[in-house]
């Protein structure tokens, strides 16, 4: 399960604010712009040495912050022993950047939600672009879409589409990889789909 210092990598690879994550593939996850669907949300399972992990990105509304306008992206975490973390960040632009996020919500169970202002202004991760690999098309959650792979420094692969909300990511390679599981548009994007029948209903009876 996702402990505390999870949450706190995942963040760390989201914006690159460690040293660790510098050196590694957030640079060039940057390039990779958002998919704005209002409402729109993936699922995601990671894997680890902590053991399996599972968080949801959303898209929220517009909003404000000091005469800026930008876009809600959430996050949500499972972490067992404290419950459901969310980080709401307002992001101006169309990128998930250090400089681009202008205030950080954080709601934590039973404690009063913190706001944070320009959270990364003093990060200055470098700029690393993502090398093109192929275009190909695959089926994640019932559906066919289409999906872009990268190449990053040290090797890590990302997979990106225009049909996930969010951050876009299908999947994220290296130390701490994740895939998508689900997406979509409206209702609770924590449950889980009942899988379908081995047969067929017999029909009802007249």
């Amino acid at each position: 399960m996702m402990s505390l210092w999870r949450v706190g990598v995942l963040l760390s690879c989201l914006v690159a604010t460690s040293a660790r994550a510098q050196e590694g593939a957030l640079g060039g996850m940057l390039d990779l712009p958002l998919v704005i669907h209002e409402g729109g949300w993936a699922r995601y399972e990671g894997t680890s040495s902590d053991g399996p992990s599972r968080f949801v990105f959303k898209v929220g509304a517009k909003g404000r912050h000091r005469g800026q306008r930008g876009r809600w992206m959430l996050l949500d975490v499972e972490v067992p022993s404290v419950g459901r973390l969310s980080f709401h960040f307002l992001v101006k632009g169309e990128r998930f950047g250090t400089k681009d996020i202008l205030l950080m919500k954080v709601f934590t169970p039973g404690q009063r939600t913190r706001e944070i202002a320009q959270p990364f202004k003093e990060d200055t991760p470098p700029k690393r672009q993502g090398r093109f690999l192929q275009k190909r098309t695959e089926t994640v959650a019932g559906r066919t879409m289409e999906i872009l792979e990268y190449s990053f420094p040290s090797g890590v692969m990302a997979e990106w589409s225009q049909s996930v909300p969010g951050m876009g990511l299908v999947r994220l390679g290296g130390a701490d990889p994740f895939h998508l599981v689900d997406f979509g548009v409206g209702g609770d994007p924590w449950k889980e789909k009942a899988p379908p029948a081995m047969f067929p209903v017999a029909p009802k009876k007249p």
